[in-house]
Formats: structure tokens, sequence, C-alpha cells
């Protein structure tokens, strides 16, 4: 069984000692001692983990990113106390059109490796602080490129 991961953060002007750990598929989030299983979606595997929860009586969100657990209250980070920015919706859409490639192309290394990157890099620029049409204009392109780099892909090897 690994470890937890353990930090301190602040909500509200209050210290609390927040503990993550993931126990045969279950999602531990400790906070000040309480256990709360957070459940995921079947989307948080695909666009990033951020699941709502409740603390304190006050809406909150249990939130991974970059392997690092974080619980964001009033919209502001318990770590860092950034202000917390969340995946729009649409980049959902993003992520299964690059995600379809390796399925579409029938499995392969490469064309996982540019679905999935491009999925990741959908989300990544989704949840940038850019003006929202250049966020979907991005989107957009770099889905784009994930398929015709595929299509290039398969044509230079039909030419062989």
């Amino acid at each position: 069984m690994k470890q937890p991961i353990v930090w301190t953060g602040s909500v509200n002007d209050e210290y609390h000692v927040f503990s993550y750990q993931r126990v045969k598929g279950k999602h531990i989030l400790t906070i000040n001692g309480a256990p709360i299983t957070i459940k995921p979606r079947l989307t948080s595997s695909l666009i990033g983990f951020d699941e709502p929860f409740v603390f304190n009586g006050l809406p909150a969100r249990f939130v991974i990113e970059k392997r690092q657990p974080d619980v964001v209250v009033n919209g502001v980070y318990s770590r860092s106390g950034k202000v917390y920015r969340p995946r729009p919706k649409w980049a959902i859409v993003f992520a299964f059109i690059c995600i379809a490639l390796p399925i579409a192309s029938l499995g392969g290394a490469l064309p996982a490796l540019m679905g999935f990157g491009g999925a990741a890099l959908c989300v990544t620029i989704a949840k940038s602080t850019m003006p929202a049409a250049a966020r979907v204009i991005l989107c957009v392109l770099t889905t784009i490129a994930a398929w015709a780099l595929w299509f290039f892909l398969v044509i230079g090897f039909m030419r062989l």
C-alpha cells in the first residue's frame, strides 16, 4: 500500500491537514483526520480528476493536477492560495475526438501517442488563462493536427 500524500493548507484563514491515498481503487481524502471517499466520474481519467464534495458546509472540489492532490474551497486552492480555474465542459469533446484516433486506427503506439497527447494538450489549453475563443481555436487546431499527422503517417506507410 502506498503512503498517503499529506499537506497543510488554508481554507477561510484556518489551517487544515489534508491527506490523499488511493486504496483498492477508492480515492480517500482525509481532512483533519476525517476520511471522505471521493467517487470519480467516468470522465475523470480523461480530462483530469476534479470532483465536488462538501467541506464544512461549503461546496468544495478535490482536484489532482500534475499528480498533486489539492482541495479547492471558495474558488481558491488550499495549498497555493491561487485562483481555481475549472476545466470547461467543452474540453471533453476535443479529448474524445483525439482519443478516437487510436480507436479508428485499430491501435498502435504512434496513434495512441498522437491521440492521448492531443487530448492532454487540448485539456491543458482549455484550462489556460487565454480568452475562450483563442482556447477553442487552439483546441480545434490541435485536434486537426493530431488527425492530420496520423493521416500522413498512414499514407506514408501505404507508399512503402
